[in-house]
């Protein structure tokens, strides 16, 4: 099951107000029953693309132009391999450890900002981990 970990109140707020005849839990579930990810970080995984962390004392701009040079040429290397549209799993022996290794960052919490949204998922949901629930009404 998916949940949100970390996120902020202005955008919690505008994803129920998409929800309406839904209902938000929130629990409190034990650490060792969660895996976190960072929001974009994860969907990075998802959407089959390299995982570029910034480096530290990096600024917003210098951070944006080393990852789009990063994944113009990462992804130049994949369309010229002719597997953009094949699962990772099947990607040439060159490029499938490059991607997969760039995604082993992802869950540890330490390399997330501040400012991140956090995910998790849990196997299950107890009962007892729900702390209140709410209905957003139609």
């Amino acid at each position: 099951m998916w949940l949100w970990a970390k996120i902020g109140r202005q955008d919690l707020l505008a994803h129920c107000r998409r929800s309406r005849g839904k209902v938000l839990l929130t629990c409190r579930i034990p650490r060792e029953r969660v895996l976190l990810s960072e929001f974009d970080d994860w969907h990075r995984v998802l959407n089959g693309s390299p995982n570029i962390l910034a480096l530290p004392g990096e600024s917003d701009d210098a951070y944006g132009d080393r990852l789009n040079l990063v994944l113009d040429d990462f992804f130049d290397r994949v369309s010229a391999a002719g597997v953009e549209h094949d699962p990772v799993s099947t990607w040439p022996q060159d490029l499938r450890p490059e991607i997969e290794a760039s995604w082993e960052t992802i869950l540890d919490p330490s390399n997330y900002p501040r400012t991140s949204y956090w995910t998790a998922t849990v196997h299950e949901l107890h009962a007892e981990d729900v702390t209140e629930a709410v209905r957003f009404v139609d």
